[in-house]
């Protein structure tokens, strides 16, 4: 399965770097930095924020070592 970039994300809702950049509060050139990053790479709380920048957001889902799960947004 390929990997997705958060700029392709980005640029499949027509959102502009400079709109991702002031929600971050870093240059478009911070975004490009992020965005040239694998997903995994990225820090989850710098993920976080871009995806809400982009009208998104994310769910993480932890299973417990006695199978209980908890969802954490």
């Amino acid at each position: 399965m390929r990997e997705i970039t958060l700029g392709e994300i980005r640029k499949q809702h027509r959102v502009k770097q400079e709109v991702v950049a002031m929600a971050l509060c870093v240059t478009a050139s911070g975004v490009s930095k992020l965005e040239s990053k694998r997903i995994q790479d990225v820090p989850l709380h710098r993920a976080s924020a871009y995806l809400a920048a982009v009208g998104g957001s994310i769910k993480i889902e932890m299973t417990l070592p006695d199978g209980e799960t908890i969802s954490v947004r």
